[in-house]
C-alpha cells in the first residue's frame, strides 16, 4: 500500500466524518450546551436574586426586630408612667383618707373631752353640793338655819 492511497483515505474519512459530525451532531450538541448555559445563567441569576431577597428579609426583620423593640420600650414606658400616676393616686387617696380619719377622731376624741369636762363638772358640782349640805348639817343648828330662812324671805319680799 501506498502511504499517498493511505492518507488520501484518511483524509476522506475525516472530511466526511467531520460532515456527519456538522450536519447530525454539530448543531444538537451546541443547542444543548447553549441550554445548558442558560440553565447555570439562570441558576446563578436566580441564585443572586435569592441572595438578595434574603438581604431584604433580613433587612426587613431587623426592622421589624427594631420595630417591635421599639413598641415593647413604649409599652414599659407606658406602664411606667400608669403605674406612677395609680401609685400618686393611691397616694393622693391614701392621704385623703388618713386627713379624714385624723379629722374624725380629733372631733371625736374633742367631743369625748367635752362631755368628760362635763361629766366632771357636775360630779364636782354634786360633790360640793354635798360636802356642802354636809358642813352646813354640821355647823348650822335649828335656830341659825331658821333665821337665814327668815333672812332670805325677807329678801325675797
Amino acid at each position: 500500500m501506498n502511504i499517498t492511497a493511505t492518507l488520501f483515505g484518511q483524509m476522506i474519512t475525516f472530511v466526511i466524518f467531520v460532515w456527519f459530525i456538522k450536519a447530525y451532531l454539530w448543531e444538537p450538541l451546541t443547542q444543548a450546551m447553549e441550554d445548558r448555559t442558560n440553565k447555570i445563567s439562570e441558576g446563578l441569576a436566580s441564585a443572586e436574586l435569592g441572595e438578595k431577597r434574603i438581604e431584604e428579609a433580613n433587612i426587613e426583620y431587623n426592622k421589624i426586630v427594631e420595630e417591635a423593640k421599639q413598641k415593647a420600650s413604649d409599652v414599659i414606658s407606658m406602664a411606667q408612667q400608669q403605674s406612677g400616676l395609680m401609685i400618686d393616686d393611691a397616694k393622693s387617696t391614701s392621704k385623703k383618707e388618713a386627713d379624714k380619719i385624723i379629722s374624725l377622731s380629733n372631733q371625736q376624741i374633742t367631743q369625748d373631752v367635752n362631755i368628760a369636762k362635763d361629766q366632771l363638772r357636775n360630779d364636782i358640782s354634786r360633790i360640793a353640793v354635798e360636802c356642802a349640805e354636809k358642813i352646813i348639817k354640821a355647823e348650822i343648828n335649828e335656830e341659825k338655819h331658821k333665821a337665814i330662812f327668815d333672812d332670805a324671805l325677807k329678801e325675797l319680799k
